[in-house]
């Protein structure tokens, strides 16, 4: 198990690497389009880290809650915290710590599936793209379209493994109006302007029981510290 581990990480890393983009010219282009429409390839290639608040609304929760995300633009990692009233929850994922919770107080680790969706998804979420793509690292981009999404074709972006894992669908202005991983898909709303950044204002799941707000959104040019992402001390354990 802990080879799967190694050849997963190592995987997701490969990801991360620089290198030039590659793929269909058009895509490449409207990719680099739609970075110039969330604030410019000069800032977004400057971005080591991204600090959101979301606010979450779920068919299914009597309460809605607060999520601020730290979100490492430089790996596959992420620390959140959530909070209402009634719930509190922790959470993060990395290759060096796993993947953690802390419910309402109670510590446990996510299950070997729950950590490998995290990894594999990483890459692709819309801020890491946007800052690959503003710093021309490794992707290969091209066009795909979206499972039980009608429309134009979308961005695909294409894994090391030659599969592709995200989506982005453009509108004719070269905004991004739904993202895609293999394991969710999110209709977002008009960009906002945060700072110097412009970022989709709220998103939905396709059958609106899931959606959330932005609150704020902070760039840093500073990559998160490490310890960010382990567990707090009295919590740790050999795995």
């Amino acid at each position: 198990m802990k080879r799967v581990y190694f050849c997963l990480v190592l995987l997701v890393l490969q990801q991360t690497a620089t290198a030039e983009i590659q793929g269909d010219p058009q895509a490449i282009a409207d990719a680099r389009a739609m970075v110039e429409k969330m604030g410019g390839e000069t800032i977004w290639c400057e971005l080591e880290s991204v600090h959101f608040v979301h606010e979450w609304d779920i068919a299914n929760r009597h309460d809605r809650y607060l999520e601020n995300e730290i979100l490492d633009l430089t790996g596959p990692r992420s620390y959140v915290t959530m909070e209402s009233e009634v719930y509190n929850r922790i959470r993060a994922y990395s290759p060096e710590h796993r993947y953690w919770n802390i419910v309402n107080g109670e510590f446990s680790y996510a299950s070997d599936d729950a950590f490998a969706n995290a990894m594999e998804r990483a890459p692709y979420s819309i801020y890491r793209l946007a800052r690959n793509i503003a710093c021309d690292n490794d992707l290969e981009i091209g066009f795909g379209t979206i499972e039980g999404v009608p429309g134009p074709p979308a961005l695909e972006f294409v894994g090391p493994d030659g599969e592709p894992h995200g989506w982005v669908l453009l509108n004719a202005r070269k905004e991004p109006i739904v993202w895609a991983t293999t394991q969710y898909v999110y209709v977002f709303g008009p960009l906002r302007r945060f700072g110097n950044l412009l970022v989709p204002n709220w998103a939905t799941t396709g059958n609106g029981l899931v959606r959330y707000e932005m609150v704020s959104l902070t760039g840093s040019n500073m990559k998160p510290e490490l310890s960010l992402f382990a567990p707090p001390e009295e919590f740790r354990t050999p795995r």
